[in-house]
């Protein structure tokens, strides 16, 4: 406005020219605030490093306690002005000043895992290690070390001597068993300086010696693998104790004895293929199953018309009924007998003779067989399929299905549909569900083994392939109500680990319901009971119970939906971790490995003092200037506004003053 300010206007030049500055500046200010604009300058602070302390809490240290703590108390008292903080590591890391030295087992990877996720590495000038060198759980920390940026000292701690002793290592055997059958076991046993010596090795259940041998050690350092079998007596969960006789001089007694447990059931359950002959994709299905020991499967190519359906819990139909009546006779006393049901069409099934038995999987005319593919359906309810494994089923090699439309009863729920060279089609080629309380299932096509195959190739291995089978088997094999109420548990749990439980509810039309509460009670053998109620996640339900005492526990949980009440019960065992007192001679070569990695050093717990020194030396514990480049809008300024309110006061002022109103 002051440029067009009128020749005959009592301001002089300067005058004008010094207010049309000021309503600049106020004007730029307040438009720059409106803009949201920003400047950049540089902070100038300091920092001190962290200094950190790592201290192994688990049970092979307790006997060195008195050291330990005396040295923590002296660390902190010395490097007080660098703030140390307490990081205590066994299976997990956590910020404490005071160790018990309970942990049952002892992970450095894991502490250094931790640090790299908690902390800033280019703020941490050091770290000092307290441990004896023995690690039972993650991965070696000579190799855990390689990405860490700050020195590590380390002191040790424990007796590297070599003493006598005979030691159970390990205990492998199956988490399942069958009643009155017999289970592999295998020891891994080790001696040193022993040679000469004779041991007697047994094994208990409920304090009833079952097996029993003795054992030469030929030399001073000898290692043994003991592989037997055992025979399961009693159904549930049976506790077994192994008991290596001590040797001459022996000092550690708690690796000599282990104990694990093992399930026990009754009966397994026997799946019949019932086929025209071998075939590749009954070994593939068979192949899927051999891993779960609960299931028994047998081939019958030949039948007759005593063949008794009771006798089995599932009957995997491939490639009947052909052109033999007999086959279909057979198939309608299947269908009669209630008993679950996959059927498998091939090129070999005669159609019209399938479609006389009314299963409610029915074709149109088919003239001839067409190479099909899946196209997995995402909605399909009737039982969990992990979205996330579709990946592992794109691009599978076709099924060789008959080309025709299909028929499929409301009661059956398509899982694949057919994709006929890349067109989509509503037609199914896989499909489940129940009908007249049967429940069945049916594949349109044969070649299956071609997905396991196809599995291998893309994924070096067969898991997808297996898992999806065994989803289709555990669906039909599985008694009514007993689908529609899940539980899922570990049959054992370490000592130093949660019990979680999940479970899983489904209403008549079979979609997850988790509006009622399931109540649980657990009881330890002993009589101690737990009670509790399952928390609901999305619309399933889960358990953390958290650690529970070792022992063996039996458990009943319960849920009402509507008028219908379901149940389910099991069992479980808390084994107790011995394998902190496996390892008894202190590893100090693995402690002053991870140091000479990361440019730090391994001192002994006498050598506290020359410790404390080179930490008092190291320049990365030194507090450092670092610039930091802020930016900072206008509107955080607070003075800003202060300013402009001094130019448009100083404007008015400054008009008035002359003259201008």
């Amino acid at each position: 406005m002051y440029r067009k300010t009128k020749q005959d206007s009592p301001l002089t030049s300067a005058q004008v020219k010094a207010l049309s500055v000021l309503r600049f500046l106020s004007v730029f200010l307040i438009a720059a605030l409106f803009l949201q604009l920003a400047v950049q300058h540089i902070k100038h602070d300091r920092q001190k490093p962290e200094l950190l302390i790592g201290i192994d809490n688990s049970e092979s240290l307790n006997r060195y306690q008195a050291e330990l703590l005396a040295v923590i108390d002296r660390l902190k008292n010395e490097l007080k002005d660098y703030e140390p903080e307490i990081l205590l590591f066994d299976s997990e890391t956590n910020s404490s000043s005071q160790p018990d030295f309970e942990g049952k087992r002892s992970d450095y990877s894991n502490l250094l895992a931790e640090v790299n996720q908690n902390y800033i590495p280019s703020n941490i000038g050091a770290m000092i290690l307290m441990g004896d060198g023995i690690f039972n759980a993650g991965t070696d920390p000579a190799f855990a070390v390689e990405s860490v940026t700050y020195p590590i000292y380390s002191i040790g701690f424990g007796d590297t001597t070599l003493h006598a002793d005979a030691a159970i290592r390990n205990v492998l055997t199956n988490s399942t068993a069958f009643l009155d059958q017999n289970f592999p076991v295998k020891l891994d046993l080790s001696f040193t300086k022993a040679a000469g010596q004779m041991v007697n090795l047994t094994i208990d259940e409920s304090s009833k010696t079952i097996y029993s041998r003795a054992i030469r050690i030929p030399s001073d350092n000898y290692f043994f693998t003991e592989n037997l079998n055992l025979k399961s007596m009693s159904e549930g969960i049976v506790n077994y104790t192994v008991h290596l006789e001590a040797i001459s001089g022996e000092q550690n007694l708690a690796n000599n004895t282990r104990e694990f447990s093992v399930n026990v059931i009754s009966e397994k359950q026997r799946i019949l293929f019932l086929a025209r002959g071998p075939h590749p994709d009954l070994g593939a299905i068979n192949k899927a199953l051999e891993g779960i020991t609960k299931y028994e499967t047998e081939l019958l190519t030949s039948f007759n018309s005593e063949l008794d359906f009771a006798d089995y819990d599932l009957v995997i139909v491939h490639q009947l009924p052909d052109a033999n009546p007999q086959s279909t006779r057979i198939l309608e006393q299947l269908l009669q007998s209630h008993r679950p049901v996959l059927f498998i069409v091939g090129k070999e099934t005669a159609i019209s003779n399938f479609n006389s038995l009314q299963t409610g999987f029915q074709f149109g005319l088919a003239k001839q067989f067409e190479q099909v593919t899946a196209l997995i359906q995402e909605q399909f309810s009737l039982f969990r399929f992990d979205l996330t494994q579709i990946s592992h089923f794109q691009d599978l090699p076709p099924l060789l299905a008959p080309f025709a439309d299909i028929d499929l009863d409301p009661a059956l729920e398509s899982f694949a549909n057919q994709a006929i060279q890349s067109v989509k089609t509503d037609r199914p080629l896989i499909a489940f569900g129940r009908i007249d309380g049967q429940k069945r299932g049916f594949i349109a096509g044969e070649g299956l083994w071609r997905w396991r195959i196809h599995n291998y190739l893309n994924d070096r291995s067969h898991a997808a392939f297996d898992e999806l089978v065994q989803k289709f088997v555990n669906y039909l094999i599985l008694k009514p109500n007993e689908d529609n109420f899940n539980l899922f548990w570990k049959t054992n749990y370490a000592e130093d680990e949660p019990i979680i439980i999940q479970a899983e509810l489904f209403n008549e039309s079979f979609e997850l319901d988790n509006s009622p509460d399931v109540d649980i009670e657990i009881t330890h053998e002993n009589g101690q009971k737990y009670q509790a109620v399952f928390d609901k996640t999305n619309e399933k339900y889960q358990l953390n119970m958290g650690r529970l005492p070792v022992g063996i526990y039996s458990f009943s949980a319960q849920s009402k939906l509507g008028e219908i009440s379901y149940s389910e019960s099991g069992s479980f065992s808390v084994s107790k971790i011995q394998i902190e007192g496996i390892e008894t001679e202190a590893n100090f070569q693995v402690l002053s490995q991870m140091s000479y990695k990361t440019g730090g050093k391994f001192f002994l717990s006498v050598q506290v003092d020359e410790l404390i020194h080179l930490v008092e030396q190291n320049a990365n514990l030194q507090l450092r200037q670092i610039e930091q480049q802020v930016y900072q809008e206008f509107l955080s300024m607070k003075w800003l506004f202060y300013i402009i309110l001094f130019l448009l006061a100083l404007e008015w002022f400054l008009r008035k003053f002359w003259g201008i109103y």
